[in-house]
Parts: C-alpha cells; sequence; structure tokens
C-alpha cells in the first residue's frame, strides 16, 4: 500500500511542478478566452465516461455525482454534475457551475464577480459493440439562459459594471464518444458540436430604432484522452482537445431604412490544449487531478489571445449501481 502511495505522488508531484514552467511561458492578458462552464465538463472526461474494462461484473452505475473544478490565476469556478440512468442505455445528466470568482478587467480595473452560471442538461444513450469493453455514447444538450448577473460590481473609480456569469443564451449542444478499455488501459474519443442562439439588444437613439443581434461563434472540438494503470489503484492520464471557433455574426439593423451595419466580428480560431493528470480508485470515490496546458491560441482578430494554466480537479462518486 505505502509503494502504491509513494507512485502516485511522485506521479502527481511531477504534474504539480510542470505547471510553473509553462505559465512562465505565458505572457498572461487580464482578458483571456472566458472560462465557459458550458464546455469544459463536456470535454474533459470522468472516471465514469470511460467504459468498464471486460473483467469488471459490475452494472451500470445507477446514479450518482461528478464534480469539475477548474483554477486559474483569473477564474476559480466549479461544476456539479448529478446523474440519473433508467436502463444501462438511457441516462440525464445536470451540469449546475458555481462560479466563485471571475476577474475581468475593464478600462485597467480588475473587476471580481461570482455566482451561479448557465445550467445545462443532458439526455444520453450508451450503445455496448460487440468487442467487450467498448462503447458509443450519443448525448443532446440544451444550455439554459440562468447564470447571474451582477449589476452592482463597482470598479476602482465606483463606476458600475456588469459581469454576467453565462452567455445570456439557450445553446444546443450534441456529442458523441467511443470508449475502450481493457484491464490495464483506457481511450476515449469524443466529438462536439455546439451551437449558441442569438442575443438581440434594441437601443433608440432619437426617432430611430437600432436592433442589434449578435450570435457567437458556433464550437467543434474533438477531443482524445487515454488512461493506463499503473497499479491496482493509481491511473496516469493523458488528454488533447481542439476547438475550431466560427466567426459568429454581429450586425445592427436600422428602423429608418438605413443600410445593416456588419461588426465583422472575426472571432474564428482554434484552441489546442493537453491534459495531464493522476485518478486514484476508491470504489465509489474516485478523484483525479490535473492540468490544462494551453498549447495554441489562434484567433483572427486582435483581442488578447494569451490562456492561463489551469489546475483540474474532479472526483465521481457512485454509490448505487443499475443491479
Amino acid at each position: 500500500m505505502l509503494r502504491r502511495l509513494l507512485i502516485g505522488c511522485g506521479v502527481l508531484s511531477l504534474i504539480v511542478m510542470m505547471a510553473p514552467a509553462v505559465m512562465a511561458q505565458e505572457n498572461h492578458h487580464p482578458n483571456e478566452v472566458i472560462y465557459d462552464a458550458t464546455v469544459a465538463p463536456l470535454i474533459v472526461p470522468t472516471g465514469s465516461d470511460f467504459a468498464p474494462d471486460p473483467g469488471e461484473e459490475k452494472s451500470a452505475d445507477k446514479a450518482g455525482i461528478n464534480t469539475y473544478i477548474d483554477v486559474t490565476e483569473n477564474i476559480q469556478a466549479g461544476v456539479l454534475t448529478p446523474f440519473y440512468r433508467f436502463s444501462p442505455k438511457f441516462a440525464m445528466k445536470a451540469h449546475v457551475p458555481i462560479i466563485w470568482n471571475m476577474t475581468r478587467n475593464f478600462g485597467g480595473s480588475d473587476i471580481n464577480a461570482s455566482g451561479l452560471g448557465d445550467i445545462t442538461f443532458d439526455g444520453e444513450y450508451t450503445h455496448p459493440l460487440a468487442t467487450p469493453g467498448t462503447r458509443l455514447r450519443f448525448a443532446a444538450s440544451v444550455k439554459l439562459a440562468n447564470g447571474d448577473d451582477e449589476n452592482t460590481v463597482e470598479d476602482d473609480s465606483g463606476f458600475p459594471v456588469d459581469m454576467p456569469l453565462g452567455t445570456g443564451t439557450t445553446d444546443y449542444v450534441l456529442r458523441g464518444q467511443y470508449a475502450k478499455s481493457t484491464p490495464k488501459k483506457g481511450l476515449l474519443f469524443a466529438l462536439m458540436y455546439r451551437k449558441p442562439s442569438p442575443t438581440e439588444t434594441v437601443s433608440v437613439v432619437g426617432s430611430v430604432t437600432q436592433t442589434t443581434k449578435d450570435t457567437a461563434s458556433n464550437q467543434i472540438v474533438a477531443s482524445a484522452f487515454g488512461r493506463k494503470r499503473i497499479n491496482p489503484s493509481w491511473w496516469a492520464h493523458m488528454g488533447l482537445s481542439i476547438m475550431m471557433l466560427g466567426d459568429g455574426e454581429k450586425i445592427t439593423q436600422y428602423s429608418d431604412g438605413t443600410p445593416d451595419f456588419d461588426w465583422g466580428a472575426n472571432r474564428a480560431g482554434t484552441l489546442i490544449d493537453i491534459f495531464p493528470g493522476v485518478s486514484y480508485a476508491l470504489g465509489k470515490f474516485n478523484p483525479f487531478l490535473g492540468l490544462r496546458l494551453p498549447l495554441s491560441t489562434s484567433f483572427d482578430n486582435t483581442r488578447g489571445t494569451d490562456r492561463n494554466v489551469a489546475f483540474i480537479f474532479q472526483f465521481s462518486y457512485r454509490p448505487d449501481s443499475m443491479n
């Protein structure tokens, strides 16, 4: 037992030691890419997302809860994901983001906010394949526009600034996964598509009504995650995600017949991250600790593109099975 703990602690120490070196390579920009509590827990798998290996006789988990906690220099947030399985093939999940602190820079002043983010609901279908230890999963999700909007936060000069903790839109997500496990290894490949709905702002200037419709970028995320058993209790993890963003669209229309004004959103870009980590099997309770290391951030516009390293903590608690 002591040997297992020493091995696990050694791997964990290596992961933590990697963070300062990568952070030193990042030129921090106060307006980093906005943390999105909708996408993050859908990209990084929990222990329950990997297929059970063929040697496990345990049936599918009937109910439980997963967590995702993401800590960067500017954002400390978590997502609680309770789930319930109606049968071995059908399950429902809810992703509830809780943002303890979000810091943004406006006009040279740091603004802080905290509260509840947008809740996402999943419907999931699992299809076991003929090969033991393999699964296909398909999920459809809807994100509600219920996130808090802090209107009373003030900057250093006392000027009130709105700090929305959600996108203010109803978004739709489709996701497919292929999972394969053996007693010593696990693989999970996923492809996700997210379509945001537009927001609309109406203002009146004189006798002219201006209507601005802003549609955020569609997102396509491809990811691959693997884990390898170090010993009966410890797993070493490594993952890669590639997020591709479209331009989006922002157009203002005028009631007096003035031609539409296209703002040229130019939000297209690609984000590439890697996810090293370790997990420990404790039966019904499985903790995970890792990092999100940004490898590449590219955008067509001139906004700040640097992103921070994130410390990630997860655990899966699965107290009940279908049997």
